[in-house]
């Protein structure tokens, strides 16, 4: 286990296409750069979840 990132915690959301046309937004990614470079925190279905996902992620007001 690599442990607890420290903070201030940064990550970002990317979209990842799975086709063409209208239809070729798949999910979006959570990633950040610990313990990796460009690690995977988690995968949404929506924008709004992905974002939701981050703000957890990031804060420091831990529950």
């Amino acid at each position: 286990m690599a442990g607890h990132p420290p903070y201030p915690r940064k990550a970002w959301i990317i979209e990842v296409s799975d086709g063409q046309g209208e239809d070729k937004v798949g999910h979006y990614e959570l990633r950040a750069d610990h313990p990796y470079p460009d690690t995977l925190i988690s995968q949404h279905t929506t924008r709004q979840d992905a974002e939701d996902a981050k703000e957890r992620y990031v804060s420091e007001d831990k529950k």
